[in-house]
């Protein structure tokens, strides 16, 4: 009789654990559900890139983190100066959606591609969040490109400087403009290095990826325009790391690109330390949006992640006065070509 209730106990166990099993199998299975059911095509590359001057692009391309279809194909490219919508063609070809301009857009105008919601979708049928991207068409041609740069080059052979314009008929483009103009397609004037080197680092703002995209954006553009550009990594302790790095030239410019406005860590900026440990070099900030625009702020909060500062430390005054009085200059901007243009009038000042 023993050996039949240990029997039945085991049993009884067998059944428990199967049943186990089961709940948390089906549970496993409805977190996949869940899971698949929310995912949405993820956009990983643009070209164009975001905030880029280009010539007029034959296609467009759009490439996501997983093969794509057409949803409802509502995509447009409007001119964000008078709103009017471009006509256009789309094809997808695996992950990549090509957004082909039927007509030739207009010159020195910016346009934005707007994906709407739905407009594409993952082979499940899940369609993709509304997304869009910004592009400039360059005011010049190719051929206006390297005349200015033939000419430039000269001038700079000639005097040792560059010239503060380049002029194309009625145009006149400021020099860093020009600059840039031809960075974005691999030109650069030779011999020409700007005053400091540049070192960028990056809080973590929009993930790993994107944040160092961002980065070696804006070096690749620094570096066409003749300037040595460095991405010295991500992280909330970067900024300081620049700083005491060996290979950092003494003379540098380090740009810092924050995704927020942290009071405690502008207050350091001011502090004898910090300027003993930043000696020679020039530190330049970049508030990128959404952060906190400081300009006519009257008073910074401590932020809530501030584990480093007295609990006596509630915040900061004035912080762009503050700034300024201690010898530095900030920019808030996410438009690349306005970082790229105050960046290289840094890198000479």
């Amino acid at each position: 009789m023993g050996a039949v209730i240990i029997k039945s106990k085991l049993l009884l166990t067998v059944l428990l654990l199967f049943g186990l099993a089961m709940i948390l199998n089906v549970t496993t299975a409805s977190a996949c559900n869940v899971t698949a059911i929310n995912s949405t095509p993820k956009v990983t590359a643009i070209d164009p890139v975001n905030k880029s001057i280009v010539l007029n692009p034959k296609v467009i391309k759009i490439k996501f983190n997983t093969a794509i279809k057409d949803g409802n194909k509502l995509i447009q490219l409007k001119s964000t100066s008078n709103g009017k919508i471009s006509p256009t063609e789309t094809s997808i070809s695996g992950d990549t959606l090509s957004i082909i301009p039927t007509t030739n857009l207009t010159k020195g105008s910016k346009y934005q591609i707007l994906i709407h919601s739905g407009s594409v979708e993952d082979l499940s049928g899940n369609g993709v969040q509304i997304f869009s991207t910004n592009f400039m068409i360059s005011p010049i041609t190719l051929a206006q490109m390297k005349d200015g740069l033939k000419r430039a080059q000269s001038f700079y052979n000639t005097n040792g400087r560059l010239p503060n314009f380049i002029n194309f008929g009625n145009l006149k483009i400021p020099i860093a403009g020009f600059q840039e103009i031809i960075g974005f397609q691999g030109m650069k004037i030779n011999g020409y290095t700007g005053v400091r080197s540049v070192y960028i680092t990056s809080d973590n703002i929009d993930g790993q990826a994107v944040d160092n995209d961002r980065i070696n954006a804006i070096v690749d553009i620094l570096k066409n325009m003749g300037i040595h550009a460095y991405n010295m990594g991500l992280g909330p302790n970067s900024h300081m790391a620049v700083l005491t790095s060996s290979s950092v030239s003494k003379n540098a410019l380090i740009v810092d690109i924050y995704g927020g406005a942290d009071a405690g860590l502008i207050k350091e900026m001011g502090s004898t330390w910090y300027k003993d440990l930043k000696g020679t070099k020039k530190v330049f900030t970049l508030f990128w949006p959404p952060s906190q625009v400081i300009t006519g702020l009257a008073f910074l909060p401590r932020a809530h992640d501030d584990n480093y500062d007295p609990s006596s430390f509630t915040g900061l005054a004035h912080p762009d006065l503050y700034l300024k009085e201690n010898g530095y200059s900030y920019l808030y901007s996410n438009v690349l070509s306005t970082i790229v243009s105050t960046i290289f009038y840094q890198s000479k000042h």
